[in-house]
């Protein structure tokens, strides 16, 4: 039925265009183009992304935005001119469209191999076969059965109309070849995906996939392949430009003759961007994602979004692509004032796609170099950690029409604005979630160890005595104190550990440790015949400190008022002993609830300073085993929320 109506609306379109002037026929196509585009849903937004993906770097939003509402524009009139196609004849071509260099066609179309002209969607690209009929040259198209048949032969009734004929059936590679043996011309557009049978090639800095059908069929034949490409220069004006005909030898590579039609397309292209269907996916083949990690400035957030990063590189590995093909970019946010930072965040649930292309909000509330960097960059995943950051990321997924994460829950009116909302089990109120939800409860904080890859950092650290304990110290907060008396203990304590049980230690402090527990500790182990090793936090230049400490380390004794130093020592798959500092008030922390959970789940013990040498007696006799959550696995699980 819609076949039907749709056929008759266009019949009656082309009664009517055929007596109406052009111009008013293509001003009708303008308005119309107009309200397309405001009522185009998704494909406005791919046409965006795509867009923006090619020019982020020389075009501001808001040119972007002006030149996707152009194209739809021109794909409309472009339609209008379609239906008017009966009315036009050789003195319509004369008198509008301009045709640079047509002896190229004129002296190919007498050579015995045929033509394969190629074009893109591109200008009016029907145009192209219109011209080249009128003028003499008929071209060949390879018609394809679409689902609206009475709308398909009506449209083809059109083509042919000038001269040009439409091969409905048998649009096989033999079919082309009879054609092209005949000395014909065979017209087919070279700018589309290719899907999984096309060849990887470079279109605008990514990997598109490129239709090899035309160049191998010119490497078999011997025809020419023309590229041709026309643009409207304004109402009915076009400009129809010929490129110099291209050749493949038998046996010769195609794909250097497939690049020169791709740089010619990006020519072309840039030169008159609002003239390309850029509502196509043409990148849907592409392995390369680009990632994007907003740092609010916070070491622990930038630590959970890059295993998260870590996580969907391994996933895409896994799923066979290269690990090049993954690229990592992290971008600090800096916001004007903490209180433009509040306004922003409160209005965050209610940005919604019309934001693309529209972002001064985002200028208003970021400092000028933040914006500036933002704005700049394309990507197809933006991860982010931390309340600060929920806007930002939100506004980002929309801009790049991109997939999200989050690390930290951002709240009922957030959840589902983004792909995937990664929950620490000891936030407040959160559940175990159902199977097919964006959420994902994690025992830990993300972090980048894993077991399996701590060897590499064993190299040149001394690996002494019975037994190899690690401590992992942190600092004071607003919740607990390392007090003179506690720090004082817990060292002689570790000290009778050591002796005990013939150990050795590996510690290091952090740059929160505060200066009297940094100067009791390295009066204490600093010079110790059996710590072999002491790095202080705040004079500490090695990145993989905490590394080669969890790699050494058979034991990890860690203050568990650090969630991230408690997470990456969890997830070493080591035993690991957890105490608390002093605490400031009563009242139970989400500390305290994170180590107790833990502990729930036996990945931890939770002692105090004066029960370590008993614990660590009963980890080295094999009293006490320790499991290790399946926090990467559950992350794994729902990564193809992504792509």
């Amino acid at each position: 039925m819609l076949d039907l109506i749709a056929s008759v609306l266009i019949k009656g379109l082309n009664i009517f265009f055929s007596i109406t002037p052009i111009r008013f026929n293509l001003w009708l196509g303008r308005r119309f183009g107009t309200l397309v585009y405001l009522f185009s849903g998704k494909r406005k937004m791919v046409a965006y992304a795509n867009m923006k993906a090619a020019f982020s770097k020389e075009k501001q939003p808001a040119e972007l935005k002006k030149i996707v509402k152009r194209v739809y524009v021109n794909m409309v009139q472009s339609f209008a001119e379609i239906v008017s196609m009966t009315k036009i004849n050789k003195k319509y071509v004369d008198k509008y469209i301009t045709i640079h260099n047509i002896e190229r066609i004129e002296e190919l179309s007498k050579k015995p191999n045929g033509v394969i002209f190629i074009s893109a969607h591109f200008g009016n690209w029907e145009f192209n076969a219109v011209v080249s009929g009128i003028k003499g040259f008929p071209i060949y198209f390879l018609g394809r059965e679409q689902k609206m048949k009475r709308v398909y032969e009506l449209i083809n009734s059109f083509r042919e109309s000038t001269g040009n004929v439409v091969i409905r059936k048998g649009t096989d590679v033999k079919t082309m070849i009879r054609v092209l043996h005949k000395g014909k011309i065979v017209g087919m557009a070279g700018d589309q995906n290719a899907g999984v049978n096309g060849e990887l090639l470079d279109v605008f800095g990514r990997p598109a996939s490129t239709a090899i059908g035309p160049f191998r069929i010119a490497e078999r034949t011997g025809a020419y392949i023309l590229p041709a490409f026309i643009r409207r220069i304004k109402g009915p004006y076009h400009d129809l430009v010929i490129e110099e005909p291209m050749t493949i030898g038998k046996g010769e590579d195609i794909v250097p003759c497939m690049n020169k039609f791709n740089r010619l397309l990006e020519k072309h292209v840039s030169e008159h961007p609002d003239q390309w269907l850029w509502m196509h996916k043409r990148w849907k083949m592409t392995p390369v994602r680009k990632l994007l990690i907003l740092d609010d400035g916070k070491k622990g957030h930038l630590k959970q979004s890059l295993a998260v990063a870590e996580e969907i590189k391994r996933y895409r590995e896994g799923e066979g692509v290269a690990p090049e093909h993954t690229e990592v970019m992290v971008r600090e946010v800096k916001f004007r004032s903490r209180s433009r930072r509040t306004v922003f965040s409160a209005m965050s649930p209610f940005f919604t796609n019309r934001q693309q292309g529209r972002l001064k909000m985002l200028k208003w509330a970021l400092e000028s170099e933040s914006y500036e960097t933002l704005i700049k960059l394309y990507a197809d995943v933006v991860i982010s950690c931390g309340s600060a950051l929920f806007g930002v990321n939100r506004l980002m997924k929309i801009e790049n029409y991109a997939r999200n994460v989050t690390v930290l829950d951002p709240g009922f009116l957030m959840r589902k604005k983004f792909n995937l909302v990664i929950v620490p089990r000891h936030d407040a109120g959160t559940k175990e979630p159902d199977k097919g939800s964006n959420l994902i409860v994690t025992d830990l904080a993300p972090n980048l160890v894993r077991p399996e890859d701590l060897g590499k950092f064993t190299e040149g650290t001394p690996r002494e005595g019975k037994v190899r304990i690690g401590l992992l110290l942190g600092g004071d907060n607003r919740f607990f104190t390392f007090s003179e008396s506690f720090t004082g203990t817990l060292t002689e304590q570790i000290k009778k550990t050591l002796e005990e049980e013939d150990g050795y230690l590996y510690c290091t402090t952090s740059r929160r440790t505060g200066e009297g527990t940094e100067r009791i500790t390295e009066d204490a182990f600093k010079g110790y015949s059996r710590c072999s090793m002491y790095v202080s936090g705040k004079l500490d230049k090695d990145e993989y400190t905490v590394e080669k400490i969890l790699a050494a380390s058979d034991i990890l004794i860690v203050s568990g008022e650090s969630i991230s130093m408690v997470s990456e020592a969890v997830s070493s798959g080591k035993a690991v002993l957890v105490f608390m500092p002093d605490k400031r008030k009563r009242k139970m922390t989400k500390y305290e609830r994170f180590v107790n959970s833990l502990e729930k789940r036996d990945a931890l013990k939770c002692v105090k300073p004066e029960e370590i040498t008993e614990e660590v007696k009963a980890i080295t006799s094999g009293k006490m085993k320790f499991i290790l959550p399946e926090d990467k696995r559950k992350i794994k699980e729902k990564l193809y929320r992504l792509f």
